[in-house]
This record gives C-alpha cells, structure tokens and sequence, in this order.
C-alpha cells in the first residue's frame, strides 16, 4: 500500500504464479487499493473460488487464463482444470484471456468452438485473445507462423461480430 500512495498508479495488475496462492492477502488489500480510486487487474487460473464479494468491487477485473479448449488446458494447468474452473468462477463477473498458438491455428474453428464454449456463460463478462509471442530465436510449436498469424486476426475480426463478448 505504501507503494501504492508513494506513485499513485490509475491501474494496478497483480499477476504471476497466481495471486490466488496469497487470497487471504488478496480480500484484504484488494479493497484497499479500490478505496483508492484505482482499477485493479487481478490474473488467476482460478485454481480456488473466488472471493465471494469480488463481483460487487467497482474497478475491479479479474482476468481468468485458459489455455485453450478443455483436453488441452486441463493437460497443461491442472490441477485449474476446466471444471475447477467453472465451480470456483460461478456466480464471479470475470474476462477469460486464452493466448493462440500454433497448434490452435492448425485446427479450423478452434478459436469459435472456444468462445461457443464460454460465451454463453454469464459469469463471463468478456473474452480476450492475445497472439503467442515467442523469444528471439525460439523453436516452439506455439510460435504461429506467418499466415496462421493472419488467419488468427482476420477469424477474431469475423467472430467479434458473432460473439459481443469477445473484446
């Protein structure tokens, strides 16, 4: 909180492992910072439920990471598999951010049977996809290549206007 007064940020993101591992830290402070006037970003895998009071928090964001459709997220980020997930984020107001990769873009309407998936969900307030963006000299099958890069823009341009919540 000193940190907070001293630079007096409009935006405070609380990322990395996951902040959730610190809840109890969490329902203290989260309030204090929004007491502030400031928009706090919270990014979770929602590996446990979610305070029960954080939908009510003007200013408050909590992002939830997926790592695709289900045989693939639950492979990589158990024990968040998807239906933790769906449990701890019931009754929550929270924006899923899936980052595409390669091996998405290989399979045709994969980013539509994703937001088909969590769309329709009304504790989703919006859907963010960002693009996969490797180090300098990586060799990952997760790089998207050049094309797939352009198919993955042009199929969120086109599914925006099928999906609203799609940001």
């Amino acid at each position: 909180l000193a940190v907070v007064d001293r630079v007096k940020p409009l935006h405070l993101s609380i990322v990395g492992g996951d902040p959730l591992v610190r809840y109890r830290e969490l329902e203290t402070l989260v309030p204090l910072i929004l007491e502030r006037r400031i928009y706090v970003q919270i990014v979770t895998s929602a590996f446990r439920p979610l305070p029960s009071q954080w939908p009510s928090l003007n200013r408050l964001n909590v992002v939830v990471s997926i790592d695709g459709l289900q045989p693939e997220h639950d492979l990589r980020r158990a024990p968040a598999t998807y239906q933790r997930i769906l449990k701890n984020i019931s009754g929550q107001n929270v924006t899923i951010h899936c980052t595409i990769t390669g091996q998405m873009m290989k399979r045709s309407g994969y980013l539509k049977e994703f937001l088909e998936f969590w769309s329709p969900r009304p504790e989703i307030r919006k859907v963010w996809f960002s693009l996969f963006t490797p180090q300098v000299g990586d060799q990952l099958a997760e790089i998207l290549q050049p094309r797939e890069r352009s198919q993955a823009i042009a199929d969120m341009l086109a599914l925006a206007k099928e999906f609203p919540k799609l940001d």
